[in-house]
């Protein structure tokens, strides 16, 4: 069976629905479930010629971004590739140390202490460069990309609404949510409020940039509110609010804070844009701002917020600096090859939770996604990383000249910032569901205007 092109869009934007809202944190199903489901995929758009030389084109055009994305997916699969124990002894001590105290019988051993978290790693990456080659050929043309934008602002809509309402009730239990934390915030399908907050974040910034794209093709300065109306534009401002409205009951400081910063951000924008303070980008974004400062402060109650970043403190958060800590020092110890892919855990409870240190907690996440991936993948890991994101940004910098090259390169820098910020304090990086969402965004820097007419 040969799928056109719209169908093909969809079966890209369902598969995307159901990965990022049922993927919040590292589940074993979901991952392969999903990793399965674009494979099916990919596999589709193979059987149509048009699609499959697209692709190939796709491919030849940003040959070294690919190249360097394979060669970091083979890294990952050499961390779980079982090795000689006398091999791991010279080129990863640390490991071999372990190993031996473990007093297993055992020849063979992985790079990772965690082979099974790992592979899902792999997974995801598969998923990643899945999306690199096809979302670029699928969405080339500014009306492809504006239905992807505006489907974010929808899929953000209905999570935002849903949580929103949950919250209200108590966040009761049911069979897909089984509530423990977070009973007073909103948090939908996800399991913890921070990586929701940053879902509802990369879907509040798709309804601005489809916002910004709008005006940019039709060449819009003045557009009045019954022209609004009359364009999907009264929607997305309808939808932002409730998308508003769920990023603050999430009452989560980071998530929050992204938001706020991405507003003033793209308000920043709009001025240099546009060239005029009052345009139809920043009355947008001023009255979200308003509109979330005040209106939605006195219905909710913004003082939950405030007191969290009051309460925020180095002796309130102590066992996220405790933590971090611990984190650097892990790396340390297996600073050339990192202990694994999502191998975190299992280093907390080999090193963490001692005779010395008793403790009850249980942590999965360094809450510094910077720290735990130069844990995971080590130097040699996050040096192949560096470079393909050099081979990213010099893409999205190419014909920079041009104004939509240019408002690319902008956007979507400010938005890895001020994820990089967040990140400071956050572990949303290391759920499937978000980083998909997110790979998927930044593949429009991929996307070949200039040879599409559009």
């Amino acid at each position: 069976m040969i799928l056109n092109k719209n169908t093909l869009q969809n079966l890209f934007l369902i598969i995307l629905t159901i990965t990022v809202s049922l993927n919040a944190s590292i589940n074993p199903i979901m991952v392969q479930i999903s990793s399965i489901s674009f494979i099916i995929f990919f596999l589709f758009c193979l059987k149509n010629v048009e699609i499959l030389e697209r692709i190939r084109k796709n491919y030849v055009n940003n040959k070294i971004f690919f190249i360097l994305f394979f060669i970091y997916v083979s890294y990952l699969i050499i961390q779980i590739i079982p090795l000689p124990l006398s091999l791991i002894e010279i080129i990863a001590p640390n490991n071999y140390n372990l190993y031996t105290s473990i007093k297993i019988d055992k020849e063979l051993w992985s790079l990772s202490i965690d082979p099974s978290n790992s592979y899902f790693g792999i997974l995801n990456c598969i998923n990643f460069f899945i999306i690199f080659l096809t979302f670029p050929v699928l969405f080339n043309r500014s009306k492809y990309l504006m239905k992807f934008l505006f489907f974010l602002c929808v899929l953000g809509t209905c999570h935002a609404v849903f949580a929103t309402y949950w919250m209200l009730i108590g966040n009761p239990s049911n069979f897909l949510i089984q509530k423990i934390h977070y009973l007073n915030a909103s948090t939908g399908l996800f399991v913890n409020r921070s990586v929701f907050g940053t879902f509802l974040f990369l879907c509040a910034f798709s309804s601005l940039y489809y916002i910004l794209v709008f005006f940019q093709k039709n060449q819009i300065v003045n557009f009045n509110f019954e022209e609004q109306i009359k364009s999907k534009i009264f929607f997305i401002r309808i939808f932002i609010i409730f998308i508003s409205i769920g990023i603050l009951t999430t009452w989560s400081r980071a998530a929050n804070f992204s938001y706020v910063l991405i507003l003033l951000s793209f308000l920043f924008y709009s001025k240099i844009s546009f060239k005029k303070y009052i345009n139809p980008l920043s009355t947008v974004i001023i009255f979200i701002l308003i509109f979330d400062v005040f209106i939605m402060g006195l219905f909710f109650g913004n003082a939950k917020l405030i007191e969290r970043y009051a309460e925020t403190s180095i002796l309130r958060e102590t066992i996220r600096f405790d933590l971090q800590t611990f984190g650097i020092d892990q790396f340390k110890n297996f600073w050339l090859f990192g202990y694994g892919s999502g191998a975190f855990g299992q280093i907390f409870k080999i090193f963490y939770i001692t005779p010395e240190n008793l403790s009850n907690m249980l942590a999965k996440n360094v809450h510094n996604d910077g720290i735990e991936l130069l844990g995971e993948i080590g130097v040699l890991g996050v040096s192949i990383l560096f470079l393909l994101y050099i081979s990213y940004f010099k893409k999205i910098t190419k014909n920079i000249n041009e104004k939509k090259q240019l408002s690319r390169f902008i956007l979507l820098s400010l938005l890895l910032l001020t994820l990089f910020i967040q990140s400071l304090v956050d572990f949303s990086l290391h759920a499937p569901g978000v980083v998909i969402l997110l790979m998927t965004i930044l593949s429009i820097g991929l996307i070949n205007f200039k040879n599409n007419n559009s």
